[in-house]
């Protein structure tokens, strides 16, 4: 199943994620009603959310339970139990017990390609590698210089936990890469916010990388994981604005595009999967980028509900109910 299929269920969650700590939930509505747009965008996503299980949502609220905020609770959740702090952490984003609403068994083929945009400075910071020195490695990969991309993927390696990726599959931005500002445009269409120059003075670095499923798939089964996707849900987001949740069954995610096409682009699927350790063969692309206009979250939120709505067949999906 490669494509977008019109699934909703009747029986979905319209209440979102259901807290039994009444002051988690109290949190969520002080983010939607009272916070910057970011903050109301990471709070409706809590309220929209339906591909969690009870028994999960359950485990997230015996995390940091001193605190009040949601944000906090979740964050730590992240670190402790989906990232974990060393390497051979069974994510619970992997686990078929805990996470059965979100993982996908047959709707990632092996012979698919993905795709996967990296942010590389505080590597080359760490390695004392040059991005010049790199580009030429690139340039010249079927030489013998390929101490720079080697030296690079190996820092990858240094990260510790078991922290899953958000890739998405080549074949959604085949027209994207064959554009002169194909690094700007992946950024955008794939709602990597965090990935924009707040400062417009910095200049910011990338590899894009490309892998396929199969590949994915052999390097989990290595760690006795035999489910390895899944549909991102807001426990994997780290309360990213710029995530947005589906609604159940669906089989896949979709990102956010951060601009307004016309005409329309079709929404970019997306996917998590267990870490993957690269080699320099999966090394395809580095651009740099200094500064751009920051998007409207809210604009492009507003967008994608209207297009996910669509592609889903969901229509009363979002439709969030706030009393007060």
């Amino acid at each position: 199943n490669t494509q977008g299929t019109k699934n909703c269920v009747a029986t979905k969650r319209t209440n979102g994620l259901l807290f039994t700590r009444p002051e988690l939930t109290e949190s969520v509505l002080t983010l939607v009603k009272t916070g910057d747009a970011e903050d109301r965008s990471i709070g409706r996503n809590y309220l929209m959310e339906e591909n969690v299980s009870d028994q999960r949502l359950s485990d997230v609220e015996t995390y940091n339970p001193a605190s009040m905020h949601v944000r906090e609770v979740v964050d730590n959740y992240f670190k402790v139990s989906v990232q974990g702090p060393d390497r051979g952490h069974l994510p619970s984003t992997f686990d078929k017990n805990m996470n059965s609403l979100a993982l996908l068994s047959d709707s990632v083929e092996p012979i698919q390609k993905i795709v996967r945009l990296e942010r590389i400075d505080g590597l080359l910071q760490k390695g004392g590698i040059s991005f010049t020195v790199l580009e030429k490695a690139l340039q010249d990969r079927q030489s013998s210089s390929l101490t720079g991309l080697t030296g690079l993927t190996d820092l990858f390696l240094d990260y510790p936990g078991e922290r899953p990726s958000f890739a998405t599959f080549r074949s959604e931005l085949v027209e994207d890469l064959k554009t002169t500002d194909w690094l700007q445009r992946l950024i955008d269409r794939l709602g990597l916010y965090h990935h924009y120059p707040f400062n417009k003075t910095d200049t910011y670095r990338f590899a894009l990388m490309e892998y396929t499923a199969s590949e994915v798939i052999q390097q989990a089964h290595t760690k006795k994981i035999e489910q390895c996707f899944a549909v991102p849900t807001v426990l994997e987001c780290q309360n990213n604005p710029a995530f947005f949740p589906v609604p159940r069954s669906t089989p896949h995610g979709f990102a956010v595009d951060l601009r307004e096409r016309n005409p329309q682009r079709s929404t970019v699927r997306e996917i998590l999967h267990t870490r993957f350790d690269y080699s320099w063969t999966h090394v395809k692309r580095l651009a740099e980028w200094t500064g751009a206009d920051l998007p409207d979250i809210e604009a492009a939120r507003k967008r994608h509900l209207e297009a996910l709505r669509q592609e889903t067949g969901c229509r009363d999906f979002g439709d969030v109910e706030i009393r007060e």
